[in-house]
């Protein structure tokens, strides 16, 4: 039988941990009578807890016929007799469990885990509390939460495989291991595509094509006849192309090597005969892993993940990815996560700052508790108020638009009110096939998003990959100053044939009748033609095959390069809209490289001359009568936005997520108010007055009382004024 801590006079010791002596056991107010234990018979109780290191394993009792009084040298012997005998009892148990079964000694574990020893993982019991760990922000949002420590994948590199001594044996063995793995991923294709979208298995399909490839096929097979043993085979291969990945400077093209390391555990867990399960979760888990895979979207119950937490990878890996899209808050790249966590322990996740607390106190985990309640009201009030127009006080409209770069975004997209998707990604289908994705497949995801999003518009925007992002099958070679030298619309003019499929792709789509074409990184008139040429000659092969496409699509140009906006005059009077990609602009304005730390604290998207170049493109753009937005993330920033909307911006593209936020900061400015505070921001010499300026205007606008975005406003303003 089992007694709960508490649970009669036995129950009572363990709970209290002090010894207990009763003349008339069955009269005392705590006693419960268990008929199994035949204990009537009894009349009086002498109990004391058996304990190790202040901890209660269990109960030391003495029980009489007749009834007795015990005295304090009884109680003291009892006490003596249990101290002696508690670690006694405690390593025969432990010996009697490593020969019992699973169940029983998970159930010794759990005793012992709610008697407060820390057995957990075999870590000392922290006593230090509210341990803030700090990583990368990959996914928006709070979590409160049980940590589940989720086991590191199969280490490759620590494999135990005994290799069968016949070469032709290990050849053998590996080709079965591959077609395993590859059945498996069809039906992890068809498991996620019906769970969370045909996007996330796209994912999964680059995984096949790496096992359909000719050329990491070849090196496999060359592998295995060298070493005659299959499973270093693989680490042979996999490790060549992780390095090759790692010499890329680009984090999203870094990660890339990922995928391959991915699928060489799925054929190594092949050959050893390793199979994935399925993870139990409590409600409400944070989940601690090294690395945030795909294939752990399969393996977890995903409505009972609150969030996820990775020691390594960056915002941009596909489990990050995919993370945002089912907005779960999400932290990456924590140093020194897994070794930190405790399984069960109570974690906090804020996925906004890249924070972490471990074993939070009461005072911490009320704090955020109530921010969470605050950030859960404030979507919740905001996308309910999605249908209202963007619009100042004095009714200037401001479109607010998405960037998005795959089909599962969309759902974000209706829910929280984007009016159109100011910016389509087409490169990360290209991502998912490493490569040139096929023309049919780009057509048939452009009509999708754009059929989905009819009649609100789909900005499509070409390729935007090269320099340092050196795509498989591209043939790219290695440049000394990647940023500067052969990438985007530079990169596809050189590769015609690829951009002619891109173009035949995006025109098919187009007869929808709501998609607009985006050139990136025009930096000259004659690039804007030369693609123009190409768009016109792809339409007329469509028309002599007999595509429908629109003949009135509208070609837009992106202001991302100093010299686009020096020349913007020129430049709207041979294009149909500007889009202003700020991130590039501020980064080539200012010569600073927002991915190296050292100089990271420069990139300052607010400076003067980032703000003139916006200005001069607003007014060419206005002067030739052409619409401009801006898509960087500029469109989301707080501190931005009433800038832009003075500058004359007409429509702002950002993530899904601000649309509401946005919106509300627009519905409480006045069109005259933020011209005024534009004039002057052009006006100003450094970053900390323009910055000044915009806070004003949030604190004057009543924003920061906001009740919905107010507590976060006034943290951002903080910030911006302490510098």
């Amino acid at each position: 039988m089992h007694l709960a801590v508490g649970e009669g006079l036995v129950g009572t010791v363990a709970k209290s941990g002090a010894p207990l002596a009763v003349q008339h056991a069955q009269e005392h107010p705590d006693f419960k009578y268990f008929p199994e234990t035949g204990e009537d018979r009894f009349a009086s109780l002498m109990a004391a807890p058996l304990a190790v290191r202040d901890v209660t394993i269990g109960v030391l009792v003495v029980q009489t016929v007749n009834p007795r009084h015990f005295g304090a040298a009884d109680v003291e012997l009892l006490q003596t007799c249990g101290q002696l005998l508690a670690p006694v009892v405690l390593n025969a148990r432990l010996l009697e469990l490593v020969s019992g079964s699973d169940d029983d000694r998970g159930r010794f574990v759990d005793q012992l885990a709610r008697a407060g020893v820390p057995v957990a993982d075999g870590r000392p019991s922290r006593e230090e509390r509210n341990v803030e760990l700090r990583g990368t922000a990959a996914s928006t949002g709070i979590a409160i939460g049980p940590i589940y420590l989720l086991e590191d994948p199969l280490d490759l590199a620590r494999v135990d495989y005994t290799p069968s001594g016949d070469a032709a044996q290990e050849r053998s063995d590996l080709v079965r291991a591959i077609a395993d793995a590859r059945r498996e991923l069809d039906d992890v294709i068809d498991e996620v595509g019906e769970n969370f979208g045909p996007e996330f298995a796209s994912v999964f399909n680059t995984h096949v094509q790496i096992l359909e490839d000719h050329g990491f096929l070849q090196r496999l097979e060359r592998a295995v006849a060298e070493t005659g043993d299959a499973c270093q085979a693989v680490r042979r291969v996999v490790d060549d192309y992780r390095a090759l990945f790692g010499r890329i400077e680009d984090p999203y093209f870094r990660e890339r090597g990922d995928d391959i390391e991915d699928v060489g555990r799925r054929v190594v867990a092949k050959l050893l005969g390793v199979r994935h399960r399925n993870v139990p979760l409590e409600p409400g888990s944070v989940v601690v892993t090294s690395m945030i895979l795909p294939a752990h979207f399969t393996m977890l119950e995903m409505d009972k993940v609150a969030a996820l937490v990775a020691e390594h990878g960056g915002a941009t890996s596909h489990g990050a990815i995919f993370a945002r899209t089912l907005e779960i808050p999400s932290v990456t790249g924590v140093e020194g996560l897994v070794r930190t966590a405790r399984p069960g322990e109570t974690a906090i996740v804020d996925g906004t700052s890249g924070r972490i607390y471990l074993a939070p106190d009461e005072a911490l985990l009320a704090e955020y508790r109530r921010a969470q309640q605050r950030f859960e009201v404030a979507v919740g009030h905001l996308d309910a108020l999605r249908h209202r127009p963007a619009e100042t006080r004095d009714g200037r409209r401001v479109v607010l638009s998405a960037n998005v770069g795959l089909l599962a975004d969309l759902r974000l997209v209706e829910r929280h009110g984007a009016e159109g998707i100011g910016l389509f990604r087409t490169e990360l289908l290209a991502l998912a096939h490493r490569g040139a994705p096929p023309e049919d497949e780009q057509e048939i995801l452009y009509e999708r998003v754009a059929r989905a999003m009819a009649p609100r518009p789909v900005t499509i925007r070409t390729l935007d990959l090269g320099g340092d992002k050196a795509v498989p099958n591209l043939g790219l070679e290695a440049e000394e100053n990647p940023q500067l030298g052969c990438r985007s619309i530079r990169l596809t003019m050189r590769h015609e044939d690829m951009m002619r499929a891109q173009l035949r792709a995006i025109l098919r789509a187009s007869a929808v009748g709501n998609v607009r074409l985006l050139l990136p990184m025009i930096s000259a008139i004659d690039e804007l033609r030369e693609v123009r040429r190409l768009v016109h000659a792809t339409q007329d092969e469509l028309a002599r095959r007999g595509f429908a496409y629109d003949p009135a699509l509208a070609i837009g140009i992106m202001i991302e390069v100093p010299s686009a906006a020096l020349i913007s005059d020129a430049l709207a009077r041979e294009c149909d809209f500007f889009s202003i990609g700020t991130n590039d602009l501020t980064q080539y304005t200012l010569a600073v490289d927002r991915g190296n730390e050292a100089i990271a604290h420069l990139f300052r998207p607010l400076h003067p001359a980032v703000l003139a170049l916006i200005d001069m493109s607003v007014r060419a753009a206005n002067r030739a009568g052409i619409p401009v937005s801006v898509c960087g993330e500029m469109a989301s920033n707080p501190l931005a936005v009433p800038l832009l909307v003075g500058l004359g911006i007409g429509e702002l593209s950002g993530t899904p997520r601000a649309v509401p936020v946005v919106k509300e900061i627009v519905r409480s400015l006045d069109s005259g108010d933020v011209t005024a505070d534009a004039r002057a921001a052009l006006a100003s010499g450094t970053v900390q007055e323009v910055e000044q300026i915009a806070c004003e205007r949030l604190e004057r606008a009543g924003l920061l009382e906001h009740p919905d975005i107010g507590s976060w406003l006034v943290e951002i303003v903080s910030r911006a004024r302490q510098g």
